[in-house]
């Protein structure tokens, strides 16, 4: 990609983040645009819509959420632990900015942008502890994870500040061993 466009891009995504965490998601594209120092039509060529600027806007914010890795006494998180909980305590870090895309317009893109990150990651870590386990095993988690991803917005909406980490451990503590029932 030309760097001029990689440029734009990540400054109407930057723009975006920082506008929504401070104003909510109703923020116009006129405003993303002169906040990015691009011009409107800029944004239009590179994004389409706004629910494209702030489905980006997720998707660059969640590239940044780390893996969760063993801990020190050997225990081995579940592929659940190992996802959703980073992506929980990410959500809490841009706690403003989730909270206004996950309840505003154009929250359905969003949303769906963190349960793809989810169920991908999910997949990884399954793949990661090998063929023993279950190839049915990630057939439910686009379901599941939708579902928690609607819990945690309705949460942050509701309790302005509730420890989404522990609240998604609870949600997810029965969830290592679920399969799919035929």
């Amino acid at each position: 990609m030309d760097r001029r466009i990689e440029r734009t891009r990540a400054a109407v995504v930057e723009a975006a983040v920082t506008l929504v965490s401070s104003r909510g998601s109703q923020v116009g594209m006129t405003e993303i645009a002169d906040a990015a120092g691009v011009s409107r039509k800029a944004v239009y060529e590179n994004f389409g819509s706004r629910d494209q600027v702030l489905r980006s806007a997720t998707e660059s914010l969640l590239a940044r959420v780390p893996r969760r890795s063993p801990a020190p006494d050997g225990h081995h998180p579940t592929p659940w632990d190992v996802v959703l909980l980073p992506i929980a305590e990410h959500i809490e870090a841009f706690r403003d900015y989730y909270r206004s895309v996950l309840s505003g317009p154009g929250c359905f893109t969003v949303r769906d942008a963190v349960v793809e990150h989810a169920v991908t990651g999910l997949r990884n870590a399954r793949a990661q502890h090998g063929p023993s386990v279950d190839p049915e095993a990630g057939a439910c988690d686009r379901f599941i994870v939708h579902g928690l991803v609607g819990v945690v917005a309705d949460t942050l909406v509701q309790h302005r500040e509730a420890n989404l980490r522990e609240f998604v451990s609870s949600l997810t503590a029965g969830l290592a061993g679920t399969t799919p029932s035929h």
